[in-house]
């Protein structure tokens, strides 16, 4: 547990004192004792890990240290974490976006723009081929299922496949709108892990996935307007269209 404290960003004192702190109430003396800290070192690590809000101590003489509740003195740490490792890895994703538009790359991975009808069904896929765990999707007013047929019975066909490997499908459609023949078998067959639910919204057509990566399709109701696609990967952009989808879906009528 020592190692585990240390990678989530404690010295190795700091460390040494929490990982005994976390299963019992004890006097500095004790502390110093048990977690093999020199007794003058207890007292700057103990006021160190209560400024950080790890701790937490008594009025009582001698003074004791305890922790209210393991899981979320810990749950404090690794969310802190992931905040700092969130940070650097936009950051990179940032300079590498910009590195490929200075060598003038057609495609970057991080922030990946279609403009034609064929570039729109290359990002599409990566909706359902990258998905690991849940895609959400919004099919708004303007979906024409009927439209585009080639392309998105390729798309169909990769659904099909992501459920059977245990990705969950949320779907948002039009009231009115037909759901195609092999979705609605999906539906029949998996109805935990291909669900739709019927709502007309005029919410751009998007697709969030993982909850970490968001697909928008910028189209209209003539087919032929097509705006283009934006793919991009980024947590906190997925967690904003992810709480709109949430409201959309609690308001949506069951399939």
């Amino acid at each position: 547990m020592i190692e585990e404290l240390k990678n989530l960003g404690l010295t190795y004192y700091e460390s040494k004192a929490l990982n005994t702190i976390l299963r019992e109430e004890i006097t500095l003396k004790q502390l110093s004792k048990k977690a093999g800290i020199p007794f003058g070192k207890v007292y700057s690590i103990v006021n160190a890990l209560v400024k950080k809000g790890l701790v937490q101590e008594t009025d009582s003489r001698p003074k004791k240290v305890f922790v209210r509740n393991a899981s979320e003195t810990l749950a404090k740490l690794i969310n802190e974490k992931q905040k700092e490792y969130e940070k650097i890895i936009s950051e990179i994703k940032m300079v590498a976006t910009e590195i490929d538009r200075v060598k003038k790359e057609k495609q970057t991975r991080f922030f990946q723009i279609g403009t034609t009808l064929e570039e729109n069904e290359k990002i599409q896929l990566r909706s359902f081929l990258e998905a690991e765990k849940e895609v959400c999707q919004v099919l708004n007013i303007f979906h024409k299922p009927t439209i585009n047929r080639k392309s998105k019975t390729i798309w169909e066909k990769e659904i099909e496949n992501a459920v059977e490997r245990g990705v969950v499908f949320r779907a948002i459609y039009p009231r009115n709108t037909i759901l195609p023949r092999k979705l609605s078998k999906l539906n029949k067959k998996y109805p935990k892990l291909f669900q739709v639910r019927r709502l007309d919204t005029a919410f751009i057509r998007c697709d969030i996935i993982d909850r970490k990566k968001v697909l928008l399709k910028l189209s209209y109701e003539d087919p032929i307007l097509f705006g283009g696609v934006i793919f991009i990967e980024d947590k906190r952009l997925a967690y904003n269209v992810q709480q709109i989808f949430e409201q959309m879906w609690e308001n949506g009528e069951r399939q």
